[in-house]
């Protein structure tokens, strides 16, 4: 048959000698190796620490880049490395997770924390990070997936983590994958220490009483739940108002101050409470609690005191709080909204 086209065809008979001359070129395709791999701590570190500053250098306070310091510093003590390798994960440090290599490169990185909730053991997402030119290739996605494999191994019942209101792009691929929001919560920063105090009609500010305890307890308890609270630097027991219970802190070091707002006339019931204790962080945060009758102009009246009182110390002064509630007074007062991080959980147990 073959013989008949080429008799019948002299293109195809042409072609045919054309194609059984001509010799193959071989064509060189690089071919992409990319992969997920456990962090190496005595390799991965420097990159890790570059490519976490890059990716969130618009966002970085300087408690966050003194993280970025630790890391580095670690590269440069061996025994550190050496210790957070033989600790089993049961330590809060930078140190663990999951690194995404390409050719060789870290573009993805993905931290895992341990930390308590309460009596039990959570793992807490953090520095989830793709390089600005590797990204919508589900990375981040893959990364998230691998980590909660690994919590699954490991029989953790949940995990947490924090994205920021305005990425929505995270926020939804962690919808995606199975985490549901828990809380929302906003972060105000005083900004203008010589803010003129806006004035407050009848109400006045005190110190704390022992007998406020009970109030201020319970209303701490509201403003900070056990979801929020387990992640935060407020240990609310450390407040207690007995005398000697405040002597036992001071002898431990602990420096507090407390600011009551209270209703002026017939009404001297507490408004609403203000505390500061001494951190060594940057940032030095307030721990507000209010009656919701009077949450504005409790805060309003409450701030200032405290602005005015530590303004000695030249540091921040921030308030975590529930986002969207009481802008007005915080705006009033000299703060700016920093940010508000919606906190999420994934839930392994029971799955």
């Amino acid at each position: 048959m073959l013989q008949h086209v080429q008799k019948t065809c002299p293109f195809f008979s042409a072609l045919l000698c054309l194609c059984t001359t001509i010799k193959p070129v071989k064509v060189f395709i690089p071919v992409k190796t990319s992969s997920i791999r456990p962090l190496d701590v005595n390799r991965d570190m420097l990159a890790v620490a570059a490519l976490i500053e890059e990716c969130f250098a618009s966002t970085l306070d300087p408690d966050g880049r003194e993280y970025l310091y630790h890391i580095r510093r670690a590269v440069e003590d061996p025994a550190l490395i050496r210790w957070v390798w033989t600790t089993d994960e049961e330590v809060s440090s930078p140190l663990f997770g999951y690194v995404w290599e390409e050719d060789g490169r870290i573009v993805g990185n993905l931290t895992l924390i341990p930390a308590r909730k309460g009596k039990e053991w959570v793992y807490i997402i953090a520095n989830v990070a793709v390089h600005p030119d590797y990204r919508r290739r589900g990375i981040a996605r893959q990364l998230t997936l691998r980590a909660l494999d690994h919590l699954r191994q490991h029989h953790i019942r949940s995990a947490w983590l924090q994205v920021r209101e305005d990425n929505p792009a995270a926020h939804h691929l962690y919808l995606s994958v199975g985490f549901a929001e828990r809380s929302r919560r906003a972060l105000w920063l005083s900004s203008l220490p010589g803010v003129r105090p806006p004035h407050v009609p009848g109400v006045r500010v005190t110190g704390r009483r022992w007998r406020d305890w009970k109030c201020q307890r319970e209303w701490l308890q509201r403003t900070y739940p056990s979801d929020v609270r387990w992640n935060l630097s407020l240990s609310i027991s450390r407040f207690n108002a007995n005398p000697f219970y405040q002597f036992v802190q001071w002898m431990m070091g602990s420096n507090q101050r407390h600011w009551v707002a209270r209703g002026v006339g017939a009404d001297r019931k507490p408004w609403g409470f203000l505390s500061w204790e001494h951190l060594t962080s940057y940032i030095q945060m307030l721990w507000a609690a209010t009656n919701p009758a009077h949450e504005e102009e409790a805060l309003m009246a409450l701030l200032p005191r405290a602005q005015q009182e530590l303004a000695h110390l030249h540091l921040p002064l921030g308030v975590n709080y529930p986002a969207s509630k009481a802008e007005a007074a915080f705006q009033a007062c000299g703060f700016h909204l920093h940010s508000v991080l919606i906190w999420m959980e994934y839930r392994l147990e029971g799955e």
